[in-house]
Parts: C-alpha cells; structure tokens; sequence
C-alpha cells in the first residue's frame, strides 16, 4: 500500500474544515476519543474565515484522497506561544509511523515560520507519547485529568452548602460573568484571558443553553457560575464546562454547590454521566471532585519545547 501524502497544507479553507470534521468524526465513532480538542477545531473554523491563521498539515492517501491523518499548530490566546495537536486514523496503538511524519512535518513548518515555544497537547497520552515528544526535545509539562461520575448525585448531607442559581441572560448578563471568570481565572493559561468576543463565539454554538449556564448571586452580586455543556451521541456526556467564582467568596464552599448546581440541572435532562477536566497539579479541586464521586477517566498532557528559528522570520 502506498504512503500517505504529508504537506503544509497552503490555504485553510471550507472543504479543509469539512475534511477534518469528518476525520475527527471518524476516529470519535472508531476509537471513542475526541480526535482534536475545541480550541484546535475553533481556530480552524476562524482561519477558514479568514479572521486568523493556522499551520496546517494533513496526511491524504495517495491520489488526493480522505485525510488519515493531520497537525495543527495555532497561536495561543496570549499570543506568545503556539500550540499544537495531531490525530490520525486507527486504532490506538496504530499509526505511530504517520504520527511522527506529521509531527515532524509540522515542528519543520513552525520553525520555518520563526519558531518560538510550542505546546503539544495528547489527549489519552501514554507512554509512546511520552518517548515521541522527548525524542524531538519536549519535556511534559502538565497533565489535565478528565473525571467521570454517574448522574444523578447521592443526595447532599446535612452540611453541604446549597444555593439557588438561575439561567444566563444573554445580552445582559456577559459583561458581569466576564469580570469574575477572569478574577477567578488570572493567570490561568487557557481560561483566564476571555473577551466578549470568545464569550459570543461560545453563545453561537449549536450546543449553547442559557437555562444550562447558571448563575448564582450573592447580595446582588455575581458570586460564582457553572457553565455545562451537553456532549451529544449515543451516551450523552454532561460536561461542567466552566466553573468559577470571584476571589472574594472563596472559603464558603460555593465551588461544591456550584458543581453540584451544574450536575443536577444536567441530570434533569436526562444526562446519565458528568464529566469535567482539571488540572493534574491542583489538588484542592481534585479532593473535592473525587469526593463528590468523581473518578479519573483519561490523561490528556503537555508538552512544550523553545524551536529556534529555521529560516527567514514570518
């Protein structure tokens, strides 16, 4: 069988996007994993667009056929680094020799472009993964856990903190949630640097609920939030998206009332399963989601390396 083409593809456009729409649908249905992450496939949409640019690199059986495999290195949100993710077909295990032709593809393509520090994010990562990166000079720099638990919750004791939360209004209330997520947030590298832009980009998506973003107040204040998302399929997933609340009411157990808040409204829909990420070094929040059932279902890591530049800057 012949080798699959591997090139820098030279323009992102429409039939691209569909292309690896269908590529991550096919290894979701096949593998039962998330081939690429939101935030790769939300640069894609906005580079075909024309309001960004990505590096992309895509593997197509020989003839111009289907994409079996692809990169994509974008910048991130601060603008002073890039990250990057690749996926390719078959079953786990497979595909490692296509895996490293598209890593390698890429890493050459970036350094060409000027280089600078990359993050390369593995969801499910294991130890080939592992040896892959260190291999071409990245070291592991953080693991996000992805946690499961069954719906709907054992009732609360006696002691739990409970609130009363209510729907996310749009067009009113964008202004107050974007204050405290990014106080609850600072410094964070993913979530902590939003706009009224990314917030309207999320009110637009087809998965968007008002009713499932719930808002909790505290004296006329915005307290806190928990923000869910209905991953739909076979076995619906109900993902506490965003968690957050403002510095200033810390140390009133408002993040376990809020998560629990967040996983009752997702049981009242139907949702057998909750699902939420975090980080790998952040024990606090690990105590109190595996406290409330919460059990580990994959590793997704990082991994980051300074490429120097590998010809003329751009």
């Amino acid at each position: 069988m012949d080798e699959p083409d591997v090139e820098v593809v030279a323009g992102v456009d429409r039939g691209l996007v569909a292309d690896v729409d269908q590529l991550v649908d096919h290894v979701r249905r096949t593998r039962g994993v998330d081939g690429l992450s939101e935030a790769r496939l939300r640069a894609l949409e906005h580079a075909a667009s024309g309001s960004s640019e990505v590096l992309a690199v895509a593997a197509r059986a020989a003839g111009s056929g289907p994409l079996v495999g692809y990169a994509q290195i974008d910048a991130e949100g601060d603008r002073t680094s890039a990250s990057g993710e690749l996926v390719v077909v078959g079953a786990d295990g497979s595909g490692s020799e296509l895996a490293d032709r598209l890593l390698d593809v890429a890493i050459g393509a970036f350094r060409v472009a000027g280089g600078g520090r990359l993050r390369l994010w593995v969801t499910h990562a294991g130890p080939s993964d592992d040896t892959r990166a260190a291999t071409r000079g990245f070291a592991v720099e953080r693991d996000l856990l992805q946690l499961r638990c069954p719906l709907p919750l054992p009732p609360p004791d006696g002691d739990e903190e409970r609130v009363i939360t209510r729907p996310f209004r749009p067009g009113a209330d964008e202004g107050a949630w974007l204050v405290v997520n990014n106080r609850a947030f600072a410094g964070h590298p993913e979530q902590g640097h939003w706009d009224l832009d990314a917030l309207l980009d999320r009110e637009s998506e087809p998965w968007f609920r008002p009713d499932g973003f719930r808002l909790l107040e505290v004296g006329g204040r915005l307290a806190g939030s928990c923000w869910t998302k209905v991953h739909e399929g076979a076995e619906p997933l109900g993902e506490i998206y965003v968690i957050s609340v403002d510095p200033d009411f810390h140390g009133r157990g408002l993040g376990r009332a809020l998560t629990r808040a967040g996983l009752e409204w997702l049981a009242s829909t139907g949702v057998a399963t909750g699902m939420l990420y975090v980080d790998g070094a952040n024990g606090a929040a690990l105590h109190l989601y595996r406290s409330m059932g919460f059990t580990t279902d994959h590793v997704d890591r990082s991994y980051v390396a300074d490429l120097a530049s590998d010809g003329p800057p751009g």
